[in-house]
Formats: C-alpha cells, sequence, structure tokens
C-alpha cells in the first residue's frame, strides 16, 4: 500500500514538471527592445513640436515665429481730433485708417477723415469756418528687429484736401481813406492743399488683436490753391495754414482683422 501510494505521488511530480512553460531569458529574446528613456524622450520631442514646432528636433533649440508674406490686415480710429473737439479746441478732425501688414515689416497705410474749424479773432476779428474731407496714403516700415506686438516705426505719408471754407466779420471793414463801410461776409470759397509727411511711430499689443499706437508728424506744404480774397486759417487733415511746415500727431486704437 506504502508503494503503491509513494509510486502515485511521483508520478503527479512529473506530471506537473512537464506541464511549467518554459521561459527564455531576457538576453536571448529575439526582439530588440529600446530603452526606455530613449522612448520617453522621442515622445516628448514629438509631442512638443506637434503642439507649436516650437522646438527644432535637430538642435533642440526654439525656433522663430514663422513670419508671412501677408500678415493681416489693421484697422483703427484716432483719438487725438476727437479729444480736442471734447476739450473745445477750434479745430478738430474725425479719423480712421486701414493699413496691410507685410512681412511684419513694411505698413502701406490708408488714412481718412474729415477736419472742421469753428475760429473767431483774427487781425480784423473775423470769424473763419471750414469742414471738408482729407485724405493721406503712405507706408511705416517696422525697424524693430523682433517679430512681436511692440514696434517702432517710420514711415512717409502723402496728404490731400480739397474745401469750401468761409471768413465773415462781425463790424463792417471801414476804409480808411474814403471813410467808406463796407461788410465782409464771404462764403464758399474755395481752396486744396497737398502735403507730405515724415511719420515716427510707436506700438505695442493691449490684448491679442487690440493695439495702441502714437505718432508724432512733420508736415511739409508742397503747394496749395487758395481763394484771392481770404487765406483760409485751417486745412482740414494739414493743420493751421500760417506756415509751410507744422507738427501734428496721433493716439490710435488698432484692431487686427
Amino acid at each position: 500500500m506504502n508503494r503503491s501510494l509513494s509510486l502515485l505521488l511521483l508520478c503527479l511530480v512529473a506530471l506537473v514538471s512537464s506541464a511549467r512553460p518554459h521561459v527564455a531569458a531576457v538576453d536571448s529574446l529575439p526582439i530588440d527592445v529600446p530603452p526606455v528613456d530613449s522612448l520617453a524622450t522621442d515622445s516628448l520631442t514629438t509631442d512638443t513640436l506637434h503642439l507649436g514646432d516650437l522646438v527644432d528636433k535637430a538642435t533642440g533649440k526654439k525656433k522663430k515665429k514663422e513670419v508671412y508674406f501677408l500678415n493681416g490686415v489693421t484697422v483703427g480710429i484716432d483719438f487725438v481730433g476727437l479729444g480736442m473737439k471734447l476739450f473745445g479746441s477750434d479745430w478738430s478732425n474725425a479719423e480712421v485708417l486701414a493699413r496691410i501688414n507685410l512681412l511684419d515689416k513694411f505698413f502701406p497705410i490708408a488714412e481718412l477723415g474729415i477736419g472742421s474749424a469753428d475760429h473767431s479773432g483774427a487781425e480784423l476779428d473775423n470769424h473763419f469756418k471750414v469742414t471738408a474731407p482729407y485724405f493721406r496714403a503712405g507706408l511705416d516700415y517696422n525697424i524693430n528687429k523682433k517679430h512681436n506686438a511692440n514696434r517702432l516705426t517710420v514711415g512717409l505719408r502723402y496728404g490731400f484736401s480739397s474745401y469750401k471754407y468761409d471768413i465773415d466779420s462781425p463790424d463792417p471793414l471801414v476804409d480808411p481813406y474814403w471813410g467808406e463801410s463796407r461788410e465782409l461776409k464771404l462764403t464758399g470759397l474755395s481752396g486744396n492743399c497737398h502735403w507730405a509727411e515724415i511719420v515716427v511711430g510707436l506700438e505695442t499689443r493691449l490684448w491679442t488683436i487690440i493695439h495702441l499706437g502714437w505718432d508724432i508728424r512733420l508736415k511739409f506744404r508742397l503747394s496749395q490753391k487758395k481763394s484771392d480774397v481770404g487765406m483760409p486759417w485751417y486745412i482740414p487733415g494739414y493743420g493751421k495754414s500760417d506756415g509751410a511746415t507744422c507738427w501734428g500727431g496721433s493716439f490710435k486704437l488698432l484692431i487686427d482683422i
């Protein structure tokens, strides 16, 4: 009985041993498994490039921002003329602009506005009034080497305005020799003016597509047609007409579209 039990146990042990799977050594595996560190590094690099293409895979350095030939259109409005009207100036203007961004360096621009003046108190205490449109076109160049929202620009403008103005006096004019008096009331006097501008400007981003810009301008009168009987006190878009040059400026809200 004991011999039969021992023989049965030996058979069971042999059967279990033959049923166990054979496990090969890791070194003998035919599959080439890459190191874990290598997999993690490749995955991180791929993800980084996929998210924004900001990292160069070969060098690991951050890539420069890609600049296209056409980088969008911007529209804006100037607040200087509106502010002058609000604070009771004798002259003011309302102006809008549109420009194109080429290579983030060149900015062709067009400016369109309406200038007006209502002034009294010249040499003869006369009254001058005008309201007329004006137009300017030109180009700004961004001298900031970095392609970001902060720009320092220099530019040129050509400006033109054609207008009609009125001149009158509250008191009659008296001829000093003959002693005769005559009422001064001149209406619908016509004129026009061509001028050029040198512009230096600064621009910064407020939020996403919204920017603020400032500039100063030196204006040169190129030619002017005026009435023989009365000189305009103010030229829409140019400024006061008492000299061959004058200064101007703008404070603009800009929106990229």
